[in-house]
């Protein structure tokens, strides 16, 4: 005699059989998904001009360039003169020649862009800064002050400074560098100490073109036709002083470049001399990092001494070259640097040994989520959720099946009891 399915079973055990054939196709489309995703931005993780392979860095990695808004020729930067990254990993690129402030995202994408208020529209901004508190401090050199402006570009304070050419801010100081020296000041503007005077003197500066701020306050100075670095304690007492190579304004015109034939004064040899420091900045190792305008390199130095590390970087117009680079900012999620390469005018973001402090896996994970690869997030998490939605339908189904099962097995132990109980009556 053949044991029958009673029908309710064999609708359920469709339905089961029909969800998990729906499931099925669906992880199987997801993987196709997430593989044909993967193999397409494998091939954009490279992009187009990667430096050739003759090309000697110094180590130095470059990860992308930045032209302008878009490839139309009236949307190109005309002069870059600073890039600086916000506390979200937003680009902020000043043009000097146009007067404007650009926005790009880290992966390069335009967003916006302002020349400041409609009344009191910027005029030749250069260098800038964000502060902790989110705002941008822009130097305007030609006016004499310093801009404050919100992430809208409307007007959040100003100060007047005579020639103005570098900023850095901290949580409770505005440091800026002029032609005559470096101002300290609080965070309404107000001066706490006044640096130096033109001159070539030990106290004296000419252009402090790059100033940077420490964890600890400590203040950072490049002056640049001096060519010579310092550091400073938060009430401009001078903790070091290290000449970096000759003069600047000595340098001489060899083969149509500026070139600086010795550096009989440094203190480190020829090998880390400068021939004109410009921008600075501090890495995530807490080193001095110092854009050399006309040696077209990135060079490092230790920030306790100020003694030499390394240098990053060549001459040229190739993807991963400089030709006089004015300005260099740090992005420490990324642990990478937007340099401002003038003459090439473009904005580069590079990597450079060391410069992570420790902090390599963290920053390796927010440079894949920045780059062409966040692309990959969406289908991968969706993945997830239908992985996770399947173990959980499988898990209930299993449960009630098991419970389906138990009842069956009970209720047949009392039918059988039962009968067995009627049988012995009769009897």
């Amino acid at each position: 005699m053949s044991r029958t399915t009673r029908p309710e079973e064999s609708a359920a055990a469709v339905r089961s059989r029909r969800g998990r054939r729906t499931l099925t196709v669906i992880l199987i489309l997801l993987l196709l998904t997430l593989a044909l995703a993967v193999n397409l931005l494998v091939r954009l993780i490279t992009p187009a001009g990667l430096p050739g392979r003759d090309a000697d860095l110094g180590g130095l990695e470059w990860v992308r360039s930045i032209y302008g808004m878009s490839d139309a020729p009236e949307d190109q930067l005309s002069r870059a003169q600073a890039a600086v990254p916000d506390s979200g990993g937003q680009l902020w690129v000043t043009d000097g020649e146009q007067g404007t402030i650009m926005r790009f995202t880290p992966d390069g994408q335009f967003q916006d862009s302002f020349s400041g208020p409609a009344d009191a529209p910027l005029l030749t901004p250069s260098r800038m800064a964000f502060g902790p508190d989110g705002l941008l401090y822009v130097c305007e050199t030609t006016s004499d002050a310093i801009r404050v402006l919100d992430r809208g570009g409307n007007e959040a304070g100003s100060f007047n400074i005579p020639e103005p050419v570098s900023v850095a801010v901290s949580d409770d100081r505005i440091v800026v560098g002029a032609v005559a020296g470096f101002a300290i000041l609080d965070k309404q503007g107000q001066p706490i100490k006044i640096v130096g005077s033109r001159g070539k003197g030990e106290q004296e500066f000419d252009y402090v073109h790059g100033v940077a701020i420490g964890e600890d306050g400590s203040i950072y100075v490049a002056d640049s036709f001096n060519n010579r670095l310092s550091a400073w304690d938060g009430d401009g007492n001078r903790l070091w002083m290290v000449r970096t190579g000759k003069p600047a304004n000595g340098a001489e015109m060899i083969d149509g470049k500026l070139t600086v034939t010795d550096a009989p004064d440094a203190e480190e040899g020829t090998e880390s001399g400068l021939q004109l420091p410009l921008g600075m900045t501090l890495d995530s190792a807490g080193r001095i990092v110092v854009a050399d305008m006309f040696d077209c390199t990135l060079a490092v130095f230790n920030a306790e001494d100020g003694s030499f590390v390394g240098k990053y970087g060549a001459e040229g117009e190739d993807d991963g070259e400089f030709f006089y680079p004015v300005s260099v900012s740090y992005d420490p999620g990324r642990d990478w640097f937007a340099v401002a390469d003038s003459i090439n005018n473009r904005v580069q973001i590079v990597r450079i040994p060391g410069s992570s402090g420790g902090a390599e896996p963290v920053s390796a994970v927010r440079r894949a989520l920045t780059g062409p690869l966040r692309a990959c997030v969406p289908p991968l998490v969706l993945l997830i959720v239908v992985l996770a939605v399947t173990l959980v339908v499988r898990s209930r189904r299993a449960r009630a099946a098991g419970q389906k099962s138990l009842n069956d097995s009970s209720g047949n132990s009392d039918f059988d009891n039962a009968v067995a109980y009627t049988d012995r009556e009769s009897l």
